[in-house]
């Protein structure tokens, strides 16, 4: 066999690479180099994608619990007593928040809708440009939060300068590492893509194994969102905010209650499905099940949120139209983010061509 075959990636102090060892790549990672003293590090595209999905489970735990908060907070009987800029830069929290959550939630759309749960390197683009865009809303409605007690403890100023540090510093920290990568960018060759050696983009075939773990991690970062979102539901019933609002906002309220229930219920069937059907055993059919599931629970989830956003914006505005057009905007977000896009993508004829037969 020869050498390029066995030891594709060389170390530089063992000397200069032919053009044969140059070109043998393994097809499903990706390559980096680094000028200087150099070394070459390479990272399986599955295990890429499981941290990709890891670290959104991370983001969608901090997101929830601000967003419980934000949506709580205009049914507290203390919000009343908010200045009329504190109880807008609620909602504008509650609004960043809720493009934070559809954000962080799209790759599991992406996956299972336009990849069918196959790996592919443009999944892997797709969660790294997601995550990098939730991070700005994130930080923003972070800072938000801090100012509402802050302001409410010692006045606007000290609001003020809370808010702008815990903004600045989420913004620092979270995207200070991307600016210095992309200052240094010319003191390292460009990032090989991954690709075939027909040169077409690597997708598929990828294990039934990881196929599995990897849609239960998307179930557990859809999961965290409908827990902070029930927990909000079913505390809010009894809160004097709530007896104020008129019969049509209670009822919607019970028809958004009864949709984040009925999402969480299609989330937890594949665990149940998985114990006591398969009995633990992994299968196609159980693969089939939890796809389906994910993606069956996508769309209540959607309009139980947006359902409840109505009931904020109609405590803070009295005003019905303002309210449901507001709400009607975020669900197209949702609706974009979550199946026009996904489903763009898989029908795009690019993208057919790409995918391997």
């Amino acid at each position: 066999m020869p050498e390029s075959r066995l030891y594709p990636a060389r170390l530089s102090f063992l000397g200069p690479k032919t053009a044969t060892e140059t070109n043998a790549r393994r097809p499903d990672v990706e390559e980096h180099r680094v000028l200087g003293p150099s070394f070459t590090t390479m990272t399986q595209l599955k295990d890429k994608i499981q941290n990709a999905l890891d670290e959104s489970r991370m983001l969608i735990l901090g997101a929830e619990i601000l967003l419980g908060f934000e949506f709580t907070a205009a049914f507290e009987e203390g919000f009343k007593h908010l200045s009329i800029a504190s109880q807008n830069l609620n909602l504008g929290a509650l609004v960043l928040m809720l493009i934070t959550v559809a954000l962080l939630i799209s790759p599991a759309a992406f996956h299972q809708l336009t990849e069918e749960g196959q790996d592919s390197v443009a999944l892997h683009q797709f969660t790294t440009h997601v995550m990098e865009m939730a991070l700005l809303p994130f930080a923003f409605a972070l800072g938000a939060n801090v100012y509402l007690p802050a302001v409410a403890i010692n006045g606007t100023i000290t609001g003020v300068i809370f808010g702008v540090t815990i903004t600045f510093l989420a913004l620092v920290f979270w995207y200070g590492p991307v600016l210095l990568r992309r200052k240094h960018k010319d003191t390292r060759q460009t990032v090989k893509v991954m690709t075939s050696d027909e040169g077409q983009t690597v997708a598929g075939h990828t294990p039934l194994h990881d196929k599995i773990r990897q849609v239960l991690t998307e179930a557990r970062v859809i999961i965290p969102g409908n827990q902070a979102l029930l927990g909000f539901q079913f505390a809010i019933i009894l809160q004097a905010g709530f007896r104020e609002l008129a019969p049509w906002l209670k009822w919607i309220h019970l028809a958004c209650l009864s949709l984040i229930a009925l999402s969480t219920v299609l989330l937890l069937t594949p665990a149940a499905y998985h114990r006591i059907v398969e009995q633990g055993e992994e299968t196609e059919h159980f693969y089939r099940v939890a796809h389906i599931m994910v993606i069956c629970s996508l769309p209540p989830l959607a309009v139980g949120i947006c359902g409840d956003f109505v009931l904020v914006v109609y405590k803070l505005t009295e005003t019905r139209s303002a309210a449901l057009v507001t709400a009607g905007l975020m669900l197209s977000i949702f609706g974009v983010l979550w199946f026009g896009y996904p489903w763009y993508r898989r029908n795009r004829a690019e993208h057919l061509i790409a995918r391997p037969a």
